[in-house]
């Protein structure tokens, strides 16, 4: 490790080069690499947040910017400080996004990284409280079972309340799907949306964010997928909201028809979500923000199919074992029926057949005399 605030230079490929001062900022020239028919343009590249500061020539960019700006990404261990955030330059809509991380790495010891932090929370203020919660389809009313379908629709809200005057704006910053109310505990784990805002499911299945209604509240669905099937289903959440005017935060789905991620609060902006399908880095600056790790639950998941498999096994056995009990009536009524004929009959012959005849014996006086 190269000791005091020096860089430790990184980026393949020579297309970015990082320099890392000692009073907190730092200049990342950079090439984005595109194409001979393309002409540089500075609207299309952010670093973090950040436009560049200049162009020095044709095809490399110049970023000049504090390490407390741009949405830098901080990370301390005990040896060191590392300051992360993310190259972009937009091609739409001919190409994709052209996406590159920078990193600055200094020795704790000579750091002041305790200089950057994020501002506490004014214990004067109100305390927020965050709720996460299953819908209707409508919205409008809290879910009316707890057991959904395979491929149902599963809608879920989110919502900050603050009795601050300060107004907040909710994030989802990640949430996992687990078979325990403890996920460390959990048998089985199945993320829905990671890399801070990005709602995988929505790749994978039929799901999405919806319009916000008002800042403080998100809402999302998702099918109900394969997964922990008949078994109780936790949604473990973590949740953020931050100032309204902080815009560095993202909520992203992606978009089947057009094959591309999509932000949710700005379209126009959605190269931000552009890291998706990579590594995306959270920004940290003193602009308060407050969070909280929620669970929801628990709720099952049934395959239909099954069930209605099961019900006409458990129908189709009772109607054999009904069928078996008639057959077995009409059995024991005929052998009845035999029974007491056989026993009249044999009473006949006995009483009256051959018991009224034992006492015969022909009269050979009668005979004679006549």
């Amino acid at each position: 490790m190269i000791s005091g605030r020096l860089l430790l230079m990184f980026v393949a490929a020579a297309m970015a080069q990082n320099d890392c001062g000692g009073d907190d900022s730092v200049t990342v020239r950079w090439r984005p690499g595109l194409d001979s028919f393309q002409k540089l343009d500075l609207s299309r590249a952010l670093l973090g947040n950040c436009p560049p500061s200049f162009a020095v020539s044709d095809d490399t960019l110049v970023f000049y910017v504090l390490l407390r700006d741009c949405g830098f990404f901080k990370q301390v261990t005990a040896e060191r400080v590392t300051y992360s955030n993310m190259l972009i330059y937009d091609r739409r809509p001919e190409l994709p996004f052209i996406s590159q991380s920078v990193q600055c790495v200094y020795d704790l010891a000579v750091s002041k990284a305790t200089a950057f932090s994020s501002v506490e929370e004014d214990k004067n203020e109100e305390p927020v409280t965050f709720s996460l919660e299953l819908m209707n389809s409508e919205f409008s009313a809290p879910a009316p079972s707890l057991r959904f379908w395979l491929g149902s629709v599963i809608p879920i809200r989110a919502v900050v309340e603050s009795r601050s005057y300060r107004p907040l704006r909710i994030y989802m910053k990640s949430c996992e799907a687990a078979t325990d109310a403890d996920i460390s505990r959990a048998a089985q784990v199945h993320p829905i949306i990671i890399n801070s805002g990005c709602l995988m499911e929505s790749k994978s299945g039929n799901s999405s964010f919806l319009p916000r209604r008002h800042p403080a509240e998100i809402r999302l669905y998702f099918r109900a997928f394969k997964f922990a099937l008949g078994q109780n289903i936790f949604l473990h959440c973590d949740l953020e909201a931050w100032d309204v005017q902080r815009m560095d935060r993202k909520a992203c789905h992606y978009m089947q028809q057009q094959h591309r991620w999509e932000l949710l609060d700005d379209p126009s902006q959605s190269y931000t979500c552009s890291c998706c399908d990579s590594t995306c880095f959270g920004g940290i600056d003193s602009t308060k923000g407050v969070s909280a790790c929620e669970v929801l639950g628990p709720f099952v998941i049934e395959d239909e199919s099954q069930s209605i498999t099961s019900l006409d096994t458990q129908s189709n056995s009772e109607r054999g074992l009904t069928d078996a009990l008639v057959w077995l009536l009409v059995i024991s009524v005929a052998a009845g029926l035999v029974t007491v004929m056989g026993i009249l009959a044999v009473s006949y012959y006995l009483c009256f057949w051959r018991g009224g005849r034992l006492g015969y014996r022909p009269s050979r006086d009668l005979l004679i005399k006549y």
